[in-house]
C-alpha cells in the first residue's frame, strides 16, 4: 500500500506552486492572515495530499493567481516540505 500512495502522491506537480526564489516576511505575514485564506488552510486539516492540491490550485484560480495567492499557497506547500509530507 505504501508504494501506491507514493507513486499517487508523485504524479501531484507540487512545484507548479512555486512563483518565487524568496518572500520577505513582511509580504508572508500579511499574506497567511488574510480571514479567507485561513479558512481554507483550516479546511485542508487532516485531508489528502490530493485534496490539498486541489484545494491549492481552486484558491489560485479563485484569486486570479495574484501576488497574495500565490505567496500563500508556495508558503502552504514550503510547510508541507518541511514536515516530510511531501519532497
Amino acid at each position: 500500500m505504501m508504494q501506491l500512495i507514493s507513486r499517487k502522491n508523485m504524479s501531484l506537480k507540487w512545484s507548479k506552486f512555486h512563483f518565487y526564489d524568496w518572500i520577505p516576511m513582511v509580504v508572508r505575514l500579511q499574506s497567511v492572515k488574510d480571514d479567507d485564506w485561513q479558512i481554507t488552510r483550516k479546511s485542508m486539516l487532516k485531508t489528502t495530499l490530493e485534496f490539498k492540491y486541489k484545494t491549492l490550485e481552486k484558491w489560485l484560480s479563485q484569486n486570479h493567481y495574484s501576488k497574495k495567492s500565490k505567496v500563500q499557497t508556495q508558503h502552504y506547500v514550503q510547510a508541507l516540505r518541511r514536515s516530510g509530507l511531501i519532497d
